[in-house]
Formats: structure tokens, C-alpha cells, sequence
């Protein structure tokens, strides 16, 4: 029995002697300081909450404190504001630099799509090329209609998804291949385009499609704001007289790649889209143009301009008139 007692002391001394080494450890690791250092990579899911946030921040030693990060977020009035995506943080950055990156979504240039206005599909495939394992043949293909339902009338006969492609910002932490970038995209041009109101198509004469290729005319050739409307206009007065559309732009669609200045040759490139032989519109958009070119297609000044031509300022202004001999005048 004696010797029973004292296996048993001997046990618990050597349990207590050994959690006493971890708890030793574990102490003087946290009074060192060791935390790791350099670049830290964090997804942030929509929907994520402020704290939810904080905790993924500390879990990876870019903030120290919680609660502190969680009070500057009130005192800065961004804790309902901190956007999600791909982010990439310096462990032991200022916290005041982290919540603003947050709140202007400020996302790490790995991790994100960032798709210009006008940018057409061959365009966009090349930038999910560099940003991605797609190549440029996968995203060309993923952009087919195959099926697909598109959110406008007079979409029948839409070869592929030109002009729907919406331009802006996607996060692709989560993306796996071409049609799940493609589908990100459809969903933000609905999102985006929801609330317009298409009615107006049919009091321009045009299917809501036919518009959205205007559109793409419009964010091609118009470089200054507030000349979108006006380029609309003469495109429309255009087709009302059954002119030729001689549009630039839409060569420059048909060549395949867009060039600053066209050559004799390239004017008379054979494709439906070249308005400089063929009347009308384009049988499709020519590239992919953001909210502000689809309002100046829907709504365009009232005003009877027929032609316009580059004045040659840093601005990309143009000069706007009825009048043909102004015109030839103003191309001198």
C-alpha cells in the first residue's frame, strides 16, 4: 500500500511539474513579443461584422487589440462602412491606416478584377489573363450567350455577351474559372442597370438591346462628360436621316484591336460593324460601357447636330454642328 502512495506522488508531481513548463512557455513567449512580421493576405466575406473583422485581424497578427481597434472604429464613424474583399495588411500598420483602407475597400491589386469602361471582351480576356490561371481563350469562350438570359429585349439574335460584360471592381478570392467571372459581371450590369428606365427605348425607336449598343458608341467616341448626350443626339439625328453612321470606333471593333489613327485601308475593312460602309447600327455593342454612356443613350440632348469632329485639346473636346461645310471646316 506504502508503495502505491508514492507512485502516485511521483505522478502528480511530474503532471504538475509539466504543466507548470507549459504555462512557463506560453508566458515568457507572450511577454517577448512574438508576433509574426511582414505582409498578411485577409479575405473579409460580405457581410462580416466589425467585430468579426477585428478578430480575423488579430488571429493574424495585424492588430494587437480588439477592443481598441473595435473604439477607434467608433470614434472614426466607419463601423458600419468596412468593405469586403481580398486585402493585403503590413502586420503592425497603424490601425487609423487600416480602418480607412477598409472603409474605401482599397483591396490588394492581386486579388481583384478591375474591368475599365470600353474595355471590350477581348480587351477584358487579356486582363484576366494577367490576373489569373484563365487564359484569355477560356474568359473569350465563358462570354458565348449559351443560354444565358439576358435582362434586355431585342437580345434574340446577341452572338455573345459584349456590352453586358459591366465594368468595375470584382473580387476573385473566390473564383475558380472563366464563368463564374462572367457571371459576377451579368449579375453587377442587372444590379446596375435595374433601375434605368429602358421604356425609353421604344420612344427612340429601338429595342432596350439596340440601345445598350448606342451606348457602347457613345463610351468609345465620347471623352468629356458632359458630350455624352451630345454624341447620342447625333447618332440618333443620324439614323433618323438615314445616314451613314461613319463612326471610327466601330472599325477599330471590327480590326480587332483599337488603333489611334485608321488608315485608308482600314476604312474599308467588309464587317457589318464598319458604319462607315454600312448603314444603322452595329449588329452588336463594341465594347462594354459603364452607367453613365447607357443614361446619355437613353437620354440625349435635344439638339439637331449631325456631325462632330476632335478639336485636338488635351481634354478630347469635339466641335458639334449641323452645318456639313462647318464641319469640313473644322477638320482642317
Amino acid at each position: 500500500m506504502r508503495r502505491r502512495y508514492w507512485i502516485r506522488r511521483i505522478a502528480a508531481l511530474v503532471l504538475l511539474a509539466g504543466t507548470a513548463a507549459l504555462l512557463l512557455t506560453a508566458f515568457f513567449s507572450a511577454c517577448s513579443g512574438e508576433r509574426r512580421t511582414g505582409e498578411a493576405t485577409i479575405y473579409i466575406e460580405p457581410g462580416s461584422s466589425t467585430a468579426g473583422i477585428a478578430h480575423q485581424l488579430l488571429e493574424e497578427d495585424v492588430i494587437e487589440d480588439e477592443k481598441e481597434f473595435l473604439k477607434l472604429a467608433g470614434e472614426m464613424g466607419v463601423e458600419q462602412d468596412l468593405k469586403p474583399g481580398t486585402y493585403r495588411f503590413q502586420r503592425g500598420e497603424p490601425m487609423e491606416e487600416i480602418l480607412g483602407r477598409l472603409q474605401r475597400g482599397e483591396q490588394s491589386p492581386e486579388g481583384v478584377l478591375t474591368v475599365p469602361e470600353g474595355y471590350s471582351i477581348n480587351d477584358i480576356a487579356l486582363l484576366v489573363e494577367e490576373k489569373t490561371d484563365i487564359s484569355s481563350q477560356e474568359y473569350v469562350i465563358a462570354t458565348r450567350v449559351d443560354g444565358r438570359r439576358l435582362p434586355l429585349s431585342g437580345v434574340e439574335k446577341a452572338s455573345s455577351l459584349e456590352g453586358f460584360l459591366f465594368p468595375s471592381t470584382y473580387d476573385l478570392e473566390q473564383v475558380s474559372n472563366a464563368d463564374e467571372i462572367v457571371d459576377m459581371q451579368l449579375a453587377t450590369f442587372k444590379e446596375q442597370t435595374g433601375d434605368l428606365d429602358w421604356g425609353k427605348a421604344k420612344e427612340l425607336g429601338l429595342s432596350e438591346y439596340q440601345v445598350l449598343v448606342v451606348a457602347s458608341l457613345i463610351e468609345r467616341e465620347a471623352r468629356v462628360p458632359e458630350e455624352r448626350p451630345l454624341v447620342a443626339a447625333v447618332i440618333y439625328n443620324r439614323l433618323s436621316e438615314g445616314m451613314k453612321l461613319e463612326v471610327d470606333a466601330t472599325v477599330q471593333y471590327a480590326l480587332g484591336s483599337w488603333k489611334a489613327d485608321l488608315t485608308v485601308v482600314d476604312l474599308q475593312i467588309d464587317s457589318p460593324y464598319n458604319t462607315r460602309l454600312y448603314e444603322g447600327l452595329p449588329p452588336g455593342p463594341i465594347c462594354n460601357p459603364g452607367i453613365a454612356a447607357i443614361e446619355a443613350a437613353l437620354e440625349p440632348a435635344p439638339v439637331d447636330y449631325l456631325f462632330y469632329v476632335a478639336t485636338g485639346d488635351e481634354e478630347g473636346h469635339h466641335f458639334f454642328t449641323r452645318d456639313y461645310d462647318e464641319f469640313l471646316r473644322m477638320q482642317q
